[in-house]
């Protein structure tokens, strides 16, 4: 039985309308129909369920994206003295890129026109057809914990790349999956102690509700501790304790 005493809604709102938006799992589902007959501000306290669908939905895809991640990704070189391969000039005498050659690879590293002692670029081409596999940059932001970037380029897939950023030793920090020309995206980020799931974000665009986000962050222990969805007409916070879900709705 639903415990009305936990349920704070703004005045004005029937108690039909109240109950029947009370047994919903996904608020912003919930809410998603007939603008005129949506809450507008209110706060939600539930007892929390063993089963929760907002939950259920969001673990799923980061167990998908955490699993397409490795943890660790080898240490890519950017020391141009440190590189074996053929170098290749620009007509005004100075080093355009080292090419390395492997098993199925041809690895050109491009050189900084800033200093010619660092690789600001390394791309992987299929050694047959000659299609890109991957991007390998640096990430020169002095304040980041990631080190290097790394994008993977789908064949099968038209417009959808993988973008890993990795830390000093290799530990993959985050995984981003673009698609559909950049209108969508998942990204991953993980506890760089414990690799587990620290932040979930997502964003995709929506014809009805224009460009929608996900923000879910997960505790030292990978358990989902707040989720965040908003567009542009609409904001939903669900905070979990050991024993309540708590909504808050803001309509903008």
């Amino acid at each position: 039985m639903t415990d009305f005493s936990e349920l704070r809604v703004h005045p004005g709102i029937g108690l039909n309308q109240q109950t029947n938006d009370i047994g919903s799992s996904n608020p912003l589902g919930s809410l998603a129909g007939n603008s005129e007959k949506a809450l507008s501000n209110y706060t939600q306290s539930l007892p929390r369920n063993t089963y929760d669908e907002d939950m259920a939905e969001l673990l799923e895809v980061v167990r998908i994206l955490n699993n397409m991640a490795p943890l660790r990704m080898p240490v890519y070189n950017f020391n141009v003295n440190e590189i074996n391969g053929d170098a290749y000039y620009k007509p005004d005498g100075t080093m355009l890129l080292i090419r390395e050659y492997d098993s199925d690879l041809v690895r050109d590293y491009y050189i900084s026109p800033d200093d010619a002692s660092c690789v600001i670029r390394i791309l992987e081409h299929d050694r047959i057809s000659g299609r890109l596999r991957t991007k390998i940059e640096p990430n020169l932001r002095p304040s980041s914990s990631s080190k290097t970037n790394i994008t993977i380029f789908d064949e099968k897939i038209n417009r959808k790349y993988t973008l890993m950023q990795l830390a000093e030793d290799g530990i993959v920090n985050n995984i981003t999956e673009f698609s559909g020309k950049g209108q969508a995206f998942q990204t991953l980020y993980r506890n760089n102690k414990t690799l587990k799931p620290a932040r979930y974000i997502e964003g995709k665009d929506s014809s009805v509700k224009g460009f929608e986000m996900v923000d879910c962050i997960f505790d030292a222990d990978g358990n989902i501790v707040r989720i965040k969805r908003y567009n542009s007409k609409k904001e939903i916070n669900i905070e979990y304790t050991d024993d309540r879900k708590n909504i808050t709705v803001k309509n903008k």
